[in-house]
């Protein structure tokens, strides 16, 4: 949970246990729960304490402990990992008419499984009507993906020979000056170039959290949505960490020419600057100035 969801939980009057494990439900004379038995850990949060269980007594408990896939009946549907694959349809590949999503494609938050659910709505309701799914708008993708971009602009590398090159600078198969490091990393603010950017305040959201007292039966949205105009500037304070937005930093300030606009006829969206290697001396100014962090010299640690 984020910080502020404990603060508000506190204070409607929530009760936050640590270092305890459930262990049991326990059962009333009609079968159903009563209580969660739960047996103390140390401090580490991870060794039980032999003895130490006890009952808390409840009228409604709720699973929320990371839980795996039950497969019981659907052992044909699942994969290695006890969960469900699915295509860009929440359907599951190889099984038409079978359609999934949330935490059993894959465990996330509430709101992606409100996505992925409203998405599979649409694909059963064009699977009934006999009608195709067709392709989803591109709003889906969680990744840019250049060589896409580069086929859209009918700028696709050439293929590939597999014969032995002394350089690829000015072979028409490579690509250079691009890696799509979204998927493997985060850029962190040591590496962008603070100094390109003003300062500008944060627009916060007020809150609405209510008391013990005024908990039951609040319906009000907690978070209050910013002003259009506050919106609007928040989306102008995004520093467009690990990519690039042609600020041209790096064809300016590099001392060999070797950074370079890449020509109009070549460019198209995520292509914009290529180095020549025949001028650059890897002297690292170009990384240093760059706003985003866009740069990796690729040296390791």
């Amino acid at each position: 949970a984020a910080e502020h969801e404990i603060h508000d939980a506190q204070r409607e009057g929530i009760e936050i246990i640590d270092c305890v494990n459930p262990v049991e439900l326990v059962l009333d004379d009609n079968g159903r729960a009563k209580a969660v038995r739960v047996q103390k850990l140390e401090a580490d949060g991870k060794t039980p304490i032999e003895g130490s269980e006890y009952d808390i007594e409840m009228d409604l408990i709720v699973a929320a402990i990371g839980q795996g896939g039950k497969l019981d009946g659907f052992e044909e549907l699942g994969n290695d990992r006890h969960l469900i694959d699915a295509d860009q349809h929440y359907q599951v590949p190889g099984k038409p008419g079978h359609f999934v999503a949330g935490d059993i494609v894959r465990p996330h938050l509430l709101t992606t499984a409100i996505g992925q659910a409203s998405i599979a709505a649409e694909s059963v309701d064009h699977f009934l009507k006999h009608e195709e799914l067709g392709k989803r708008p591109k709003v889906d993708k969680h990744h840019f993906n250049l060589l896409e971009k580069m086929q859209e602009a009918g700028l696709a590398p050439a293929e590939y020979d597999h014969t032995s090159t002394w350089g690829t600078s000015e072979s028409d198969f490579a690509i250079h000056n691009f890696e799509d490091r979204a998927k493997q990393e985060i850029i962190p603010a040591e590496k962008l170039f603070l100094g390109h950017f003003e300062y500008t305040p944060r627009h916060k959201r007020e809150e609405d959290v209510p008391t013990a007292d005024e908990v039951l039966g609040h319906f009000a949205e907690r978070m209050k949505p910013l002003p259009e105009e506050e919106a609007i500037q928040e989306a102008d304070r995004c520093m467009s960490c690990g990519m690039c937005f042609e600020c041209d930093n790096c064809v300016i300030f590099c001392p060999q020419d070797a950074v370079y606009r890449v020509p109009k006829d070549k460019h198209t969206m995520g292509r914009y600057v290529a180095t020549d290697y025949k001028k650059c001396i890897g002297c690292h100014i170009c990384a240093d100035v760059c706003p985003t962090g866009y740069i990796d010299m690729a040296m390791g640690e």
